[in-house]
């Protein structure tokens, strides 16, 4: 076994879900707590929840993610408790710290079940940790020192699981329909003025939007449909932003996503992806990241484009209700009213990969006090199913190397913002 001490652990740290239908409403008036939507608001944005059981999968997942975490521990002989912590429903961030301090952690590391930037993504999981710290201080105990995991939305294993489900999808449809088939990305909306914000001051703003495309762009490279953007593309987000449409994100286009990597990346070549957006709440006034993935399937449609679709939800890591529903029950139906082939790509959060991805990020913050464990997920000695994800993740780290433009941040102490004034 490892050296590393039991009093450093990891705390998988989320969202957040209903476990039945009398907590919904409940669960919604922690969501948005201090906005004073009425109740009779909360219900009616809770119906996705009460027809899908009044159940979120969520903590399901996360359940399950975890058990992944601890089997690829275990897999390469590190000692090392795993927890887990909500914002919004139990179990509380807040409590979760508080029993690592009695249990006599005093280094914690977090992975926060976001991928992204921005407010949402990361500035809130941020806040999180600093009140998580508070209460355990109020409960006369000794916080843990707490180190965030960094945003992963080039990690070359998250690009490799994703660019692996985005060609079996591929392969569910009738093999006469493949190879005209588009890929479509989809990830959750936010409001514009929020994306605008998104990012240290340095960055210049809408980190969460140029991430979510630096990695649309990254699965496609590493897909079967490397060089075959979507052919509905133009009128796709990217399409819209490049024109200046008010669609929300970056003014100075889609190509325009960090640093230079000597490749033109723009709207005219094949390196353009056809990418949209999904789940938007709140008043219809307030602007949004759009169009909406149900409304550009019913543009493709208006303009001749009946082509099979290949959605891949890259803004998710596993199928949340937004997925669920969104997906797999309204955008699916969108596209059978107009008789349009249709098939939804896995999500990868619940892969043996995607766990090693987690146990890797700790491994190179130096969590397990030697570098024997390093790289565990690539080492020969791991079984075939690890040896195949290892080579994917070696030929997704190529493109992202020639590719990738977007940085990331979240790699910080004690829930500290990434930079000072980050995503306000």
């Amino acid at each position: 076994m490892s050296n590393t001490s039991t009093t450093t652990a990891l705390m998988v740290l989320s969202f957040g879900g209903p476990e039945k239908a009398d907590e919904v409403v409940p669960f919604l008036e922690n969501v948005t707590r201090g906005r004073g939507i009425p109740r009779e608001r909360l219900e009616k944005v809770g119906e996705h929840y009460f027809k899908l059981g009044g159940r979120s999968p969520i903590n399901d997942q996360n359940k399950k993610l975890i058990e992944n975490i601890e089997a690829e521990l275990k897999r390469r002989g590190i000692d090392m408790p795993v927890y887990f912590g909500n914002r919004n429903w139990e179990p509380y961030v807040e409590d979760t710290l508080t029993q690592m301090a009695k249990d006599g952690i005093t280094d914690a590391y977090v992975f926060a079940t976001s991928a992204w930037g921005g407010y949402s993504g990361c500035g809130q999981y941020q806040e999180d940790i600093r009140r998580a710290i508070e209460a355990v201080e109020k409960a006369g105990e000794t916080p843990p020192q707490v180190q965030r995991l960094p945003q992963f939305h080039d990690n070359p294993a998250f690009i490799a699981e994703f660019a692996a489900a985005v060609d079996r999808a591929r392969e569910e449809l009738p093999e006469e329909q493949r190879a005209d088939a588009d890929l479509i990305f989809t990830a959750h909306s936010v409001p514009s003025v929020a994306d605008d914000k998104a990012g240290p001051h340095s960055f210049g703003g809408n980190l969460y939007s140029q991430q979510v495309l630096d990695a649309a762009r990254l699965v496609q490279e590493a897909s079967s449909f490397a060089g075959q953007p979507g052919s509905g593309a133009a009128y796709s987000w990217t399409g819209k932003l490049a024109e200046h449409a008010a669609v929300g994100g970056r003014g100075d286009g889609p190509a325009n996503t960090g640093v230079d990597v000597g490749i033109d990346l723009g709207v005219d070549t094949e390196h353009t992806v056809e990418l949209v957006w999904q789940s938007r709440s709140g008043s219809p006034h307030t602007p949004w990241l759009e169009p909406d993935v149900c409304d550009h399937i019913e543009a493709r449609v208006e303009a001749g484009n009946t082509r099979p679709i290949v959605l891949c939800p890259v803004g998710f890591i596993t199928d949340h209700v937004e997925v669920m529903w969104d997906l797999d029950t309204e955008a699916k139906e969108a596209a059978e009213d107009a008789n349009v082939p249709f098939v939804r790509v896995d999500t990868p959060g619940l892969t043996p990969a995607f766990a090693s991805m987690v146990v890797d990020m700790m491994a190179e913050l130096g969590a397990f006090g030697t570098e024997e464990n390093t790289a565990g997920s690539r080492e020969a000695n791991g079984s075939d199913a690890h040896g195949a994800a290892s080579e994917a993740s070696e030929a997704a780290r190529r493109i992202v190397e020639k590719y990738g433009t977007v940085p990331n941040f979240g790699q910080t102490a004690n829930g500290s913002p990434c930079a000072p004034g980050c995503c306000s």
